[in-house]
């Protein structure tokens, strides 16, 4: 069964149920993408911080809540969710009795209780920045994809360079004006005697 419009907190997302499994195509995941968005900027974190995780989210699930790692149904030594929780049990033995795991909700639930309760972040060396500086930092986006690839995804293939560009494109995408471009733009000659012509 493929993907289907569901209803959240927040509006409208797009996922399948626990016993189906897709990819999502790229018109979908900006439906998902604004989802998320909303609940995580309802919760303070940063434009720049949610799009370096969708970044990661788009190369580990396509942005689906309820996507089983290489669409294996049921496989709980492969990961499952937003951002992969490998084995799935580590997300879905610890929902309540009766959660359905495959909401964007408790996917969302998970990662605010992970920032709440010190888990599944290790601030590296590398990177060194805690779960919670992560939420409110205005660095780029890219930079913070890689933050969240190495302090929280850890994924067995890093594929930065994409997970980066994911995160660039998301933060185009929902809104963002990069550093670089917020300075006032330079009128060249020929514009301004366009100008003046039209204004004669």
């Amino acid at each position: 069964m493929a993907a289907s419009i569901r209803m959240g907190e927040y509006g409208t997302y797009i996922g399948n149920t626990y016993n189906t499994s897709n990819y999502l195509t790229y018109t979908q995941m900006k439906v998902n993408a604004i989802y998320i968005y909303k609940a995580f900027k309802d919760k303070g974190w940063t434009l720049n911080a949610i799009c370096g995780m969708l970044g990661n989210m788009q190369r580990e699930s396509t942005l689906n809540p309820g996507i089983w790692q290489s669409n294996d149904v049921g496989n709980m030594d492969g990961g499952y969710g937003l951002v992969q929780w490998t084995p799935a049990s580590k997300y879905i033995n610890r929902l309540l009795p009766g959660d359905d795991a495959s909401t964007m909700d408790n996917n969302i639930k998970r990662i605010l209780y992970e920032l709440a309760n010190n888990l599944q972040w290790i601030s590296t060396t590398t990177y060194p920045m805690s779960f919670q500086d992560f939420t409110t930092s205005r660095d780029t986006p890219e930079n913070l994809a890689s933050v969240f690839l190495y302090n929280y995804e850890r994924a067995g293939v890093a594929a930065e360079s994409e997970r980066r560009r994911n995160a660039l494109n998301w933060y185009l995408y929902l809104g963002g004006v990069l550093p670089e471009y917020q300075t006032k733009p330079k009128h060249f000659k020929w514009v301004l005697y366009a100008n003046k012509l039209r204004n004669k």
